[in-house]
């Protein structure tokens, strides 16, 4: 059997890259928010549909290449705004709502049919709220450790824009709910934090939202709660702020004037005809990140080659605002960029199971020889480029009958969430019944399922026990609250593959959000916010402070939208 066969046969192969994938409550929006560090993670499905990479023209990407301009004789209508901002998630909506209550005229442009709103988690720096829970965070230490993950390739600037302002724009949003009847808790740090974890996790998650009957009437079917609430709140507010939403309308380029500043935005209709938006203060891209886009995950991610999928099954992320921008000489981050990896691939997942948060914890991990390589109680990120470097790119996941009562004590690593209420133990078993989950009443057993060498997986967990034991792990560091033996029966294995949730890397900004060319000089009149915009970001997604990618897509649209008034007011 050739290597590859072997890859095939026990991992995951190439054609499995869009295979395992993860179903969004709502996916349908170009600049949507992405499910992070949560238990009301969306359901996972499969495709067998995989892209194909185009050919590459005159050495450059096919994405790289501008388009022709879009004629004048295809553009059904002229529309005169002050403000055009493209895509309606978070950063959108944000942007939207702030340069409406501004005084602008606003038109948002959403690709989708309804608003991207899939996350829940929003992470921030010294709000009203976190500080009446007494979480004081040091906007420059959260400054720092993110210029760390990002090996100080982003702009310091642009990152501190998010730490010092992060606090005052979730006030701006808690403070918008109340008039729509939508009340705020703070997360408490302790759901947050595992003291002594391998990697220093910052509690930086702000508040969650309690939906009302009103918002849970008004939502689009398939919202959870949380969703459901923040949809209602940005309903009514660009309502009031008399923003004008036009969906199923996927902005398609960008104009430049005489002078060279972003004057307009043209966008098709679903008769396929064009509108050109003519922006007088400035056009927002708030599109979102690239990650079904299979030529540009080839350029700027390359290890997106040995993941399992990506998570979500939208189609509609495919990098829009990136290409508008390349096209008009936008500058982007240097590659690789950072990918946003989360070890939720179940590898042979059926089409709508729910995800089981023990499967994903740091329990023992083996690759597919049987042997121990990591320490488990990391960061997904960092978990996942571990078992990306084993044969297979993938991780067996072992444990034994005791973890109901064993895993509470875990807390929360980097979203690693295991405490009470634990998901339902029949869960487990149907996935058993299913055969996703692996469970023997031996070790012998469990080895022949999960065909791994007897002799070296039988040492691995007996050296695994000895230091469980001793409460010291001298092989690989891992926190003693992590350390549990593997001996009563029934036993449990998981082959887990990582999936991509959203790219992080976008057109540079400075700390105005504008977008900068490739001599870095902005480009008059276009502004970014959310996961279309770069300069953040490098590496790794810094999932050690939770949220954070919510709160820079609420932060920087809220100041997007602002600054685009008061700048050319």
């Amino acid at each position: 059997m050739s290597s590859q066969e072997e890859r095939t046969k026990k991992g995951i192969s190439r054609r499995d890259f869009f295979k395992g994938s993860a179903v969004a409550a709502v996916g349908l929006a170009s600049g949507g928010l992405l499910v992070g560090c949560s238990q009301d993670e969306a359901a996972p499905s499969t495709s067998d549909q995989t892209p194909q990479t185009p050919a590459a023209p005159n050495g450059k990407a096919s994405f790289e290449v501008a388009p022709p301009p879009i004629p004048d004789s295809e553009i059904k209508d002229t529309v005169d705004t002050d403000v055009v901002v493209v895509g309606a998630g978070l950063a959108g909506l944000s942007a939207s709502v702030a340069a409406g209550q501004a005084g602008a005229k606003v038109v948002l442009l959403e690709k989708g049919s309804i608003p991207g709103l899939r996350g829940i988690d929003y992470g921030a720096v010294g709000s009203k709220l976190q500080k009446s829970i007494g979480n004081e965070l040091d906007p420059m230490e959260l400054t720092l450790e993110i210029m760390r993950w990002g090996a100080f390739k982003a702009n310091q600037k642009v990152v501190e824009l998010w730490a010092k302002n992060s606090g005052a724009a979730v006030d701006w949003l808690v403070d918008m709910a109340k008039e729509y009847g939508i009340e705020s808790t703070p997360v408490p740090v302790e759901d947050q934090v595992a003291p002594g974890a391998t990697v220093k996790t910052y509690p930086t998650m702000a508040f969650e939202f309690q939906p009302n009957e009103n918002a849970m009437a008004a939502a689009p079917q398939g919202m959870s709660p949380k969703q459901a609430a923040m949809f209602y709140v940005f309903q009514n507010a660009c309502q009031k702020a008399g923003v004008e939403v036009r969906y199923k309308t996927p902005a398609a380029q960008l104009v430049k004037d005489d002078s060279g500043r972003v004057s307009a935005v043209i966008a098709q209709n679903e008769d396929g005809s064009y509108t050109k938006f003519i922006a007088k203060k400035g056009v927002i891209l708030a599109t979102g990140d690239y990650g079904n886009d299979p030529e540009m995950l080839e350029k700027y991610i390359p290890s997106s080659s040995t993941i399992y999928g990506n998570a979500y099954s939208t189609k509609l992320n495919t990098g829009d605002g990136h290409k508008m921008g390349l096209w008009i000489g936008a500058a982007i981050d240097e590659a690789p960029h950072a990918p946003m990896y989360f070890d939720q691939g179940i590898v042979g997942w059926p089409p709508g199971a729910k995800p089981v948060p023990v499967t994903r914890q740091p329990w023992l991990y083996v690759n597919l020889r049987g042997e121990r390589f990591v320490n488990e109680d990391l960061p997904y990120g960092y978990s996942c480029n571990a078992h990306r470097q084993q044969p297979g790119n993938v991780k067996w996941v072992i444990f034994d009958a005791k973890w109901p009562e064993e895993a509470p004590r875990f807390k929360m690593t980097a979203c690693k969430a295991m405490r009470p209420p634990l998901h339902n133990p029949e869960e487990v078993e149907e996935l058993i019944a299913k055969g996703i989950i692996l469970s023997a009443d031996t070790l012998d057993e469990l080895i022949q399922k999960m065909e791994v060498p007897a002799e070296t997986f039988k040492a691995t967990v007996a050296r695994y026990n000895e230091l469980a034991k001793k409460g010291i792990d001298e092989d690989f560091g891992k926190r003693p609250e992590c350390l549990t033996t593997i001996e009563k029966p029934p036993f449990y294995a998981v082959k887990l593959a990582t999936t991509l949730l959203v790219t992080l890397g976008g057109l540079q900004v400075n700390d105005k959000l504008q977008v900068l060319d490739t001599e870095k000089n902005p480009i008059p009149g276009l502004y970014a916010a959310g996961n279309v915009a770069g300069s953040f970001y490098a590496n790794d997604y810094p999932n050690t402070m939770p949220g954070n990618s919510h709160g820079r897509a609420l932060t920087f649209g809220w100041l997007a939208g602002k600054i685009a008034v008061e700048q050319n007011s």
